[in-house]
């Protein structure tokens, strides 16, 4: 594991969206912070696929707030995707259509050790190896990323799993986006979020069941202080398995009632969305989600219902819903603690089968989410395949 984390660190980089922050240190060793709303638009980058929240904003390292005044503000929650490389590997240009254009790599995976009825089986998953070009034009408005991964599924022709995050992204302002391209759908707020942003090993699994996934559209993205949404009109299709076997609509909004308080009484976040569409038949998904933060401590709560589903874990017809609740809490500033309920009913017409997993675990962030190491241990109740333990060991090295 060593040898590979050590030559991958030759390999690709990038960097994120940046928001300016201002700390203001009186001598009285008290502080405050503030946002700056009048941010240029050559100080913001393209961030993925992800939708344009506060969240993922990247902090300058020059005016990163100490471990004291990040747990007094409340202000981080490792939800900010950072590179060991930077923008070394990003080229600058002073003239033609691009004014930089930069190469960035991307691995996560480890190996799990599973038992289950007196049997263990070892497990070694590089579960996702991507490689990305983001370019920038010279409007500062618009940009493109081309993203392609490097782990074949045996369920789909290595082209067509070949592909991620492809679109063309054109920022209206500080707060609207739009996008055309292979995005990924927001059906649930885990669902939505990307790989390298996940607080444990594994997604739950209405995430794996209904979200998790990209398709061909267009979306429409914005922040605001009160509110953020996503809105999206793809292709049913998935994987580039077929152009186009009908429409899907997808949109989710969480609504922020506490984002006029600038953090004093932590961070509300209340949201649901709805994805329906036809492939074959009609399928429609609900969800709703909650979390609160405030300083060193985060939980949340999402549940969704799904009248068939066309994710991550395929086209069905079949009725299921499931829901999760997470907590965490930062120990320092480098180690996390993370604790998770999941409950998953595949078919609610036989309601008497349920999955439910228990993880525990903690995440030792060694450079942000650049270098991370993961543990989760998780309990899997199943009345049909058996009970089992599981133990994770994972990282993720982003360039």
């Amino acid at each position: 594991m060593v040898i590979f984390l050590a030559v991958f660190l030759n390999t690709s980089a990038g960097c994120f969206a940046l928001e300016e922050i201002k700390l203001d240190v009186p001598k009285d060793n008290t502080f405050k912070t503030e946002v700056f709303e009048n941010v240029e638009d050559n100080e913001i980058e393209s961030d993925l696929s992800e939708p344009i929240q506060r969240d993922d904003i990247q902090v300058p390292a020059s005016e990163k707030l100490t471990d004291k005044q990040v747990f007094e503000l409340g202000v981080q929650d490792y939800e900010t995707l950072e590179y060991l490389l930077d923008d070394k590997l990003t080229k600058h240009f002073d003239k033609g259509p691009l004014s930089s254009i930069g190469l960035r790599g991307l691995w996560r995976g480890g190996m799990s050790e599973t038992f289950v009825k007196g049997d263990n089986h070892t497990n070694f998953d590089f579960n996702v190896i991507e490689a990305r070009i983001h370019g920038e034009f010279r409007n500062n408005k618009t940009s493109f990323v081309i993203s392609t991964r490097y782990t074949p599924q045996h369920e789909f022709k290595y082209m067509q799993h070949f592909f991620s995050d492809t679109y063309i992204k054109h920022k209206f302002n500080k707060h609207a986006i739009i996008m055309v391209g292979n995005t990924r759908t927001h059906t649930g707020q885990e669902g939505a979020k990307s790989d390298f942003l996940l607080p444990f090993a594994n997604r739950a699994q209405i995430s794996r069941q209904y979200g998790n996934i990209r398709k061909l559209g267009v979306k429409l993205a914005g922040d605001f202080k009160l509110m953020d949404y996503d809105i999206a009109y793809n292709s049913s299709g998935t994987y580039f398995t077929s152009f186009f076997p009908g429409s899907e609509f997808c949109g989710w909004i969480n609504l922020k009632p506490l984002g006029m308080t600038d953090g004093r009484y932590g961070k509300l976040k209340i949201g649901g969305g709805l994805t329906a569409g036809r492939r074959h038949f009609d399928y429609n998904t609900l969800g709703a989600y909650a979390s609160y933060r405030y300083k060193r401590f985060k939980a949340d709560f999402e549940f969704a219902q799904g009248n068939g589903a066309n994710g991550r874990a395929g086209l069905t017809k079949t009725h299921s819903n499931g829901f999760y609740t997470s907590a965490y809490y930062n120990i320092t500033k480098k180690l996390q603690l993370t604790a998770r309920f999941d409950q998953f009913t595949p078919n609610t017409n036989d309601s008497g089968h349920k999955t439910r997993e228990y993880t525990a675990g903690f995440n030792y962030f060694i450079k942000g989410q650049a270098l991370k190491l993961i543990l989760n241990y998780v309990f899997r109740e199943d009345s049909i395949a058996g009970n089992s333990h599981r133990i994770i060991i994972g990282t993720q090295v982003l360039l």
